[in-house]
């Protein structure tokens, strides 16, 4: 028996999905133009390049301290210096300009502002030099958090980790959500005085050609596939569960980088919880799940001339994970 739109428990504020809204078509990426980026991130990495090979996904350049990847599907570049990422020996980092902050989730950790600003200024002087910089339309720098705990689980130490320079994008006038459109620069603390050590990027941001106005389902004809999909090993029955949303995002939906793309449509990234179920041992769990909810129909994009987008489903889970109680 599936759940209907009247059963959810809604715990945040749903997002005003528009009569109309821009389908945007994207341009093939073009590889050799991501040359210059591999040469520029090798020497920001700071390491020796010793070959090149293929790679399921692409081509990667590297050796022994580190590599640059590219994709085919998207052009996106990745990099890493593996000796940086493997210099520590967990999460921890000791950052000199950090300030300890608490709300109602908890305490929390937030670089100085000074800092941030440096990691800023760096990051963006590499994107330029590499050829990869764009109109971003938001930029934020977070610290990884993290925590022990004694054995009844309650918090007794936390801290910050690793620092991430994010850029965020749009297309048509609206946000660009999911994996396949985002710059993210990692870093970790620098003693010798720099703002810090990069040891990780990630840049995926497809090209556009062309929008044109689609028709969008209404948020009760979007939320269906979420409300009728069966869920594997668990009972659920909604005169006892409870399906309850946390998170609801709208966006035009960018697909992995190793996924080829042709439009970018909009949809809704879903956050939520199952609460209330049995798993097949009979035992009560909860479920939290993340979901993209497309929001054009399949016959209004075949008719506006657009072809498949790759193979991220209606009700697809992006996340999930069983809590017992």
């Amino acid at each position: 028996m599936p759940f209907t739109f009247a059963d959810l428990d809604i715990r945040t504020t749903l997002p005003d999905i528009p009569a109309s809204a821009p389908v945007v078509s994207l341009t093939p990426p073009c590889i050799k133009d991501r040359s210059r980026a591999v040469e520029g991130l090798t020497k920001a990495l700071g390491f020796e390049v010793r070959g090149t090979v293929d790679v399921p996904h692409g081509y990667a350049v590297g050796g022994p301290s580190g590599q640059v990847e590219v994709f085919y599907a998207s052009g996106a570049v990745r990099g890493r210096n593996t000796d940086q990422l493997s210099k520590f020996e967990d999460e921890r980092r000791r950052w000199a300009d950090v300030t300890k902050d608490e709300d109602h989730d908890g305490v929390f950790f937030r670089l100085g502002d000074a800092a941030a600003q440096r990691l800023t200024t760096s990051s963006m002087r590499l994107l330029d030099s590499i050829g990869l910089s764009g109109d971003h339309a938001s930029l934020t720098v977070t610290l990884g958090q993290w925590a022990r705990l004694d054995e009844s689980g309650a918090e007794i130490d936390s801290g910050p980790g690793r620092a991430t320079v994010q850029l965020g994008y749009e297309a048509g006038g609206i946000r660009l959500i999911g994996p396949g459109a985002k710059t993210n620069f990692h870093y970790d603390p620098d003693d010798s005085g720099e703002p810090g050590i990069m040891a990780r990027f990630f840049h995926v941001l497809r090209g556009t050609e062309g929008v044109k106005d689609l028709r969008m389902l209404t948020i009760e004809e979007a939320f269906q596939p979420l409300l009728t999909q069966t869920w594997s090993g668990l009972k659920v029955d909604p005169t006892s569960a409870k399906m309850a949303i946390t998170s609801a995002t709208f966006g035009l939906l960018a697909l992995p980088a190793d996924v080829p793309q042709t439009y970018a449509a909009p949809a809704l990234v879903v956050e939520g919880r199952l609460e209330g179920v049995l798993a097949e041992d009979g035992r009560l769990v909860e479920l939290r799940f993340g979901q993209y909810l497309p929001l054009a129909n399949a016959k209004g994009l075949a008719d506006a001339g657009f072809a498949s987008s790759g193979p991220v489903l209606p009700g697809s889970v992006v996340a999930g994970r069983a809590r017992g109680r």
